[in-house]
């Protein structure tokens, strides 16, 4: 079985196909160091890789941080992936696994294949890893493509030679843009920005959450990111009543620095034509990326699930 895999820094994103129909699973990247206790029923998910043991806890505010370069060459990377796999509903067996890497990871600076990262994320996905009484998947191959290039080849597909599209990747720690011409005959540029994500909106919310001495998991503080506009959320889920008008400007804020950021990598580009939105980051600033690329509305795209756009890109190169 062949398994299309997005390990974004924030979640990892899956597509599949089994008896003609094409399935999907998402799963929260939010582990901690050392293994979770059982109790009841529960079932926890203990791993060990290398030296060091693991554990899937999506409430600890003490879960290891994934949204950094390194998280693309780590271990917990690894076990990520391996979680994904066991939680997708698919029984452990040998699986060929396309994977992704960042922009800037995959091509230098003169756009050509980074050979030594690409293999390096190779055999990090090929470490052993290890479910405390459990079996894992047992991955026979890893392909590894670029990140938001696959994204737009159903798009690019549509459009003559003489069109090109802005593939713009809003990722949790990554920005990744890319001009692509029409039937994807060339890539005519490309930009990566290795630290350029949600995340920043995320460390901007957690740093005023710990002012208010409120410690939560990423997990949680991205979901106070997404229910932003739901108050009752908000209310629900800080502790602090009076820490919500605080947690609500540092949203607002962290939104309007990363917008601006984006913005400015976009001006780097000029002469496309269309524009495709994908990535996590795209309920975010589809709107303000809208406006200021000026396009005919005809011609300015998000993906309908942006943060499945990669896989099903992948899927469809093959």
């Amino acid at each position: 079985m062949r398994i299309f895999i997005d390990d974004g820094s924030t979640h990892i994103k899956m597509l599949w196909e089994q008896h003609g129909k094409t399935f999907t699973h998402l799963s929260p990247n939010s582990f901690k160091r050392g293994w979770s206790a059982t109790f009841g029923t529960g079932k926890p998910f203990n791993y060990t890789t290398g030296h060091e043991k693991y554990s899937f806890d999506l409430i600890s505010p003490d879960a290891l941080t994934t949204t950094n370069i390194e998280w693309q060459y780590s271990p917990l990377n690894a076990v990520a992936v391996h979680h994904a796999l066991l939680t997708s509903g698919l029984a452990p067996q040998c699986v060929d696994i396309v994977v992704t890497l960042p922009l800037a990871e995959f091509y230098d600076e003169d756009a050509q294949y980074r050979l030594d990262n690409i293999e390096r994320k190779k055999q990090n996905l090929l470490q052993q890893v290890v479910l405390n009484n459990g079996q894992v998947f047992t991955l026979t191959r890893v392909t590894v493509r670029p990140e938001s290039i696959p994204a737009g080849i159903r798009l690019c597909d549509q459009l003559s030679s003489s069109h090109s599209v802005l593939i713009i990747d809003l990722g949790g720690t990554t920005l990744d843009i890319s001009q692509v011409a029409g039937q994807m005959s060339s890539v005519t540029r490309i930009y990566g920005d290795p630290a350029l994500g949600v995340s920043l909106v995320t460390d901007e919310v957690q740093q005023a959450l710990r002012k208010a001495n409120i410690s939560l998991s990423r997990y949680n503080v991205d979901r106070l990111i997404i229910k932003r506009f739901d108050d009752t959320y908000l209310a629900n889920n800080i502790n602090d009543p009076r820490a919500v008008d605080c947690t609500k400007q540092a949203i607002h804020s962290g939104i309007a620095r990363y917008r601006a950021r984006v913005l400015e990598a976009i001006d780097r580009f000029k002469g496309y034509t269309h524009v495709a939105v994908v990535g996590g980051g795209a309920c975010l600033l589809a709107d303000a990326i809208r406006t200021h690329v000026n396009l005919r509305e005809d011609r300015f795209f998000v993906a309908q699930d942006p943060q499945f756009a990669l896989v099903h890109g992948l899927k469809a190169i093959g």
